[in-house]
């Protein structure tokens, strides 16, 4: 089984124990989801580097997920109904979206809003899938091997495109404070920057020597492998791409296996293999907005929504 051990560090009451309607309270579960799968098996072909990553002595490969689910505390109260909630950057958006819950601070108790979902009887499962969601407590990301060539970490040309919102100086090699993907070489002559009037307009290159792959500090320019600096400024409204020399290529795809694997082992396994939800999920349906809604139309293309053993997820 894909699953290897659903781990649950915490077991809370949702929303200070509140009863909702016939279903009762609610508890929440949170903790790292263990999985193992097959890069052979033709459910994960699909998988762009899965055989690159590294495995063990049975040829599997290894990944966890942060999870969270909010189920009824008498699970036979429940609707019978999964709604997996794709996280968009590693939040979650089901509560505000279908209870009119207020955003909460990260980290922060979670709202149950109007109550729509718990009073229908609903488990709500959220599953990290996105490798660079920052490391701040309350995101919930994916931790995924990398692609190996030859026993070391593959090394290639990456493209990073940008559209600043305002004038700056400087921009880090990433989106929204997310884990960016470092140069090798601060110094790296064949890197490239291009600019762009429009996303249809023709590229224009900017000269090697107008900018940089440093960082902005205490009116300094301090060279930094996550950042590029341009004295002149990056304007706002305009289109950028870098093309530069990367190690380490993270097999991303297996976020679309942990969330097909994680409502396959809510939906089928047994109480001996640990799922809290054993015998009571008969339906699961999914959500998602915006980038959420982007990873579901990639999960259908990839077929991901039959497991190892071509059940229905």
């Amino acid at each position: 089984m894909a699953v290897t051990a659903l781990e649950i560090k915490s077991r809370l009451p949702f929303a200070g124990g509140m009863e909702f309607g016939g279903v009762g309270a609610y508890q929440q579960l949170d903790g790292t989801v263990h999985f193992a799968v097959d890069p052979d098996d033709s459910a994960n072909s699909s998988i762009t580097d899965l055989k690159l990553a590294p495995r063990d002595d049975a040829g599997l490969v290894h990944f966890t997920s942060d999870f969270r689910i909010l189920c009824p505390a008498q699970p036979e109260s429940g609707n019978g109904r999964i709604l997996l909630d794709v996280l968009n950057r590693g939040r979650i958006r089901a509560l505000s979206y279908f209870n009119r819950a207020p955003d909460t601070a990260l980290n922060e108790p979670l709202e149950a809003g109007n109550g729509f979902l718990m009073r229908q009887g609903y488990t709500v499962v959220w599953c990290g899938w996105q490798h660079d969601v920052p490391q701040t407590p309350g995101l919930m990301r994916i931790n995924v091997p990398g692609a190996m060539a030859s026993g070391v970490p593959v090394t290639g040309k990456l493209s990073f495109g940008f559209q600043p919102d305002a004038d700056s100086p400087m921009q880090e090699l990433a989106d929204r404070l997310h884990v960016p993907y470092q140069t090798n070489d601060v110094n790296d002559a064949n890197a490239v920057l291009s600019v762009q009037e429009h996303a249809d307009a023709p590229l224009q290159a900017i000269p090697r020597g107008k900018w940089s792959f440093a960082r902005q500090e205490g009116g300094q320019q301090v060279p930094d492998s996550s950042h590029i600096y341009m004295s002149e400024g990056f304007q706002a409204g305009k289109v950028y791409r870098l093309v530069y020399t990367t190690t380490g290529a993270p097999v991303i795809g297996l976020g679309f296996l942990a969330t097909r694997d994680l409502v396959s082992y809510l939906r089928y396994d047994t109480n001996q293999e640990g799922n809290p939800c054993a015998g009571n999920i008969e339906r699961a349906y999914t959500f998602g907005a915006s980038q959420s809604g982007g990873y579901l139309r990639r999960f259908l293309y990839l077929a991901a929504n039959l497991d190892e053993t071509d059940r229905t997820v």
